[in-house]
């Protein structure tokens, strides 16, 4: 049950990644809720598989319907997906500020690294600091909307169908 509630969680963050996005885009800056997801669910399930998995998940469909043909997005999601899990293994923390400062690296590493790679692919022809500082106030409108997502994932992730089953719940039971 937890990880089909994490799927479908992961399929909101994605219709809402592609519809509504660019719906509120300011200018050119667009909230990235995939990431925002893929930390989150990191954050909260303290397990290694749920944010690869939504990474992998959202990844493969953004970048099936966008048309892009690379994968780039599905490389960059399953790497945040991993980094984060490790992350989580080590510190296991779970307060607000880290969370959002995750939130805030990930995406400005994103940026940056999705932008060298299309450099590198030859799909983009410049590669200066400028094209990273474009991206920038993405980073900080993906933050601005993470701090209230914030509080609805960790209201979802109190709910007891959220919870870790122990292995005292059913020791009773034939």
């Amino acid at each position: 049950m937890r990880t089909i509630s994490m799927l479908v969680i992961s399929a909101i963050m994605f219709i809402l990644h592609i519809l509504l996005a660019p719906a509120i885009a300011i200018f050119t800056a667009k909230i990235d809720f995939i990431m925002i997801s893929v930390i989150f669910l990191g954050i909260f399930a303290q397990k290694w598989y749920q944010p690869v998995l939504c990474a992998v998940y959202s990844g493969l469909c953004v970048d099936i319907v966008t048309q892009a043909g690379t994968y780039i997005n599905t490389g960059l999601y399953l790497f945040f997906g991993i980094l984060i899990g490790v992350a989580v293994m080590l510190f296991k923390e779970n307060t607000f500020p880290l969370s959002i400062l995750a939130v805030s690296i990930a995406t400005a590493l994103k940026h940056l690294i999705y932008v060298f790679l299309l450099y590198i692919m030859r799909l983009s022809e410049s590669l200066t600091i400028t094209t990273f500082f474009y991206g920038l106030p993405s980073v900080i409108y993906t933050v601005a909307v993470a701090t209230g997502i914030y509080f609805v994932y960790k209201g979802l992730f109190s709910c007891s169908f959220m919870q870790e089953k122990t292995e005292d719940d059913g020791k009773f039971f034939i």
